[in-house]
């Protein structure tokens, strides 16, 4: 059984993500056994459908089709993050999001969604997506994830706040339960919903969010494993893995290279092996 990870903005780290793919391809005995790159989560720059994060901007379909060929070739989902949660009918014949749909339809790529608008229109004229029920749905009570559980989804990302509850293990259906690894947002943040609602506002007006999210994800890696929600290497391929839970999300749309770097071989890297590819990553993907 593989131990499935879900990287951070596949538009921004592209290179990063497809570097670690080829280490990994030649160099396994570097990585933890069954460790899996399975899919890369984010948007093309200026998709309103887009949630989770502003991402302003706009995107050549030569740029569009090179980051989708370049995962779908190491057998890396491209994972849309279609989850605003103002989006309307009217919005839905966006021709920006819907070529890029049209790009990344062969199966194998993916959308998550948190709302029945885009879900069932993705239902309705895409059906080669997987779905995934998004965390922007805050799924934090055992009684909402046993109802969401039930549902015609490929995988269900749980709220952070539920990670080290007892109660979690008792669930059904963990093979298709998706846990935020490390959530740099503070445990049980009481303004996660309204950021969500600022964040899809700002990014329908093309505009910045009329307030910034929390302080909290500005911190190092290193910082947020005192987090309660925090998942270590040794729980994930542990007890978690013996449970039988697969899919592990880990954080970091808009997050500087060096954070990601730390968090990227803190999960797939066995611990001898970390301080020796950072040189290397840094050399080969940023050139510094």
């Amino acid at each position: 059984m593989s131990t499935n990870f879900y990287l951070p903005d596949f538009y921004n780290n592209v290179k990063l993500i497809c570097f670690l793919a080829d280490i990994q391809q030649a160099t396994p005995e570097c990585f933890f056994e069954g460790a899996k790159i399975a899919s890369a989560y984010g948007c093309f720059p200026g998709m309103i459908w887009n949630g989770g994060r502003v991402c302003l901007g706009s995107c050549k379909k030569d740029d569009m089709k090179n980051v989708i060929d370049n995962l779908n070739a190491r057998n890396i989902a491209v994972r849309f993050t279609f989850t605003n949660p103002l989006i309307e009918e009217k919005h839905l014949n966006d021709t920006y999001c819907n070529f890029a749909l049209e790009l990344a339809n062969n199966g194998l790529n993916e959308v998550l969604v948190n709302s029945p608008v885009i879900e069932d229109y993705m239902r309705k004229n895409y059906p080669k997506y997987p779905l995934i029920s998004s965390t922007t749905k805050c799924l934090d009570k055992l009684d909402d994830i046993k109802a969401e559980m039930e549902k015609d989804y490929a995988i269900v990302v749980i709220d952070s706040a539920m990670n080290n509850t007892p109660e979690l293990f008792s669930l059904d259906h963990k093979d298709r339960m998706e846990l935020i690894a490390d959530h740099f947002c503070e445990d049980n943040c009481p303004r996660r919903r309204a950021h969500y609602v600022v964040q899809g506002r700002a990014q329908l007006e093309f505009s910045d969010p009329e307030w910034k999210p929390c302080m909290n994800i500005a911190r190092e890696f290193w910082q947020i494993k005192s987090n309660r929600s925090f998942l270590s290497t040794d729980l994930i391929y542990g007890k978690y893995k013996e449970a039988g839970f697969q899919h592990f999300k880990l954080d970091g749309r808009s997050y500087p290279p060096r954070r990601l770097i730390d968090s990227f071989l803190y999960y797939l890297v066995k611990p001898e092996w970390r301080e020796k590819m950072i040189p290397i990553i840094w050399r080969e993907v940023y050139n510094t």
